[in-house]
């Protein structure tokens, strides 16, 4: 059982530390492809570990068939590896595996429930767009690409097969060629990426499990990278100078919630970014960066409990030295 609630302290540990560090290393300008893994890897190991924590409280038995049976040695540690005899253990057991099967059933209620609104929605939205758009002709491959007419300068991304890229007259009237080009290359950048669904799943955490600090603190940071991705993309094809004209003609105002805004989220963020940036970050750093705080935080937690495991087996090895 010692095993399960150190399980759960690290994973409590972790939750309300890593956003504070993954919002660091944003602040610092670092590639955000490296820090979206950081978030979806501390996410993973957040809910692995927590899993386990629980299931390890439900049967304490399990315990002793892990590396973690080998951090610590005596007389206490039957309460680990052996089968629990007092009530209050097995009081604790079965209110674990409830707590397991009620947020797996939420999780998994939330999904299906949000996930089926969201589709409905984004499907209304492309809808609505295709009848009152105008195709751009020079399109090319990819998500079709619409026109609608409108002063204001606006762009946005729906997802979906093969969701769309949506765009205003107003934005050509506002944007010499380049900057329309960036506009295109950013929201392109979104759908090829997947990143519309990657919000949806981020949120969709977020209301499933609102009392983990990591799951609510995702969506708003998520969303702020994807953008920063997007930004990159369009500097490789575009220039950085074009993203810039783009960032700052563009208005987010009016864009359906389930897109992706070209100028709506964290646009301050995203113009000291292109400021500090000298280079759009190289294959091989991201792929570096990607392996050490992925695998940084996919074994955070566990290396938390480890951790406390010893410092218990310290203490209570100590105390008994002292009687």
């Amino acid at each position: 059982m010692t095993v399960g609630v150190m399980l759960l302290l690290g994973t409590a540990l972790v939750s309300v530390v890593a956003p504070h560090t993954l919002r660091t290393l944003a602040r610092r300008a670092v590639d955000p492809v490296v820090v979206l893994v950081g978030w979806a890897l501390a996410a993973v190991g957040v809910l692995g570990t927590g899993a386990a924590g629980l299931v390890f409280l439900a049967v304490p038995g399990l315990a002793s068939q892990t590396p973690l049976d080998e951090l610590v040695h005596g007389p206490w540690w039957h309460a680990v590896s052996g089968a629990p005899t007092h009530v209050a253990y097995r009081v604790v057991g079965w209110l674990a595996l409830g707590a397991l099967l009620a947020g797996l059933l939420r999780l998994a209620w939330v999904t299906v429930r949000d996930g089926r609104a969201r589709r409905i929605r984004v499907r209304t939205k492309l809808d609505v767009v295709r009848l009152l758009g105008t195709p751009d002709p020079a399109s090319g491959p990819g998500a079709p690409l619409l026109w609608l007419s409108s002063a204001s300068p606006v762009a946005f991304s729906l997802g979906g097969r093969p969701g769309a890229v949506v765009l205003t007259d107003g934005l050509r009237e506002r944007l010499p060629g380049p900057g329309v080009d960036a506009v295109v290359a950013h929201e392109r950048a979104h759908v090829r990426g997947r990143h519309h669904l990657l919000v949806a799943v981020v949120e969709g955490l977020a209301r499933a499990l609102p009392f983990v600090p990591l799951f609510v603190a995702a969506p708003g940071a998520v969303r702020e990278q994807v953008e920063l991705v997007a930004d990159i993309s369009a500097v490789r094809a575009c220039g950085a100078d074009a993203m810039r004209a783009a960032l700052l003609a563009v208005t987010g105002a009016g864009t359906p919630a389930e897109a992706l805004a070209m100028a709506r989220d964290a646009v301050d963020l995203r113009l000291r970014y292109l400021a500090a940036a000298a280079e759009p970050p190289t294959a091989a750093s991201r792929l570096t960066g990607c392996g050490v705080l992925g695998a940084a935080f996919a074994s955070i937690p566990l290396l938390a409990a480890s951790g406390l495991l010893i410092v218990l087996s310290v203490l209570t090895t100590a105390a008994a030295v002292l009687h």
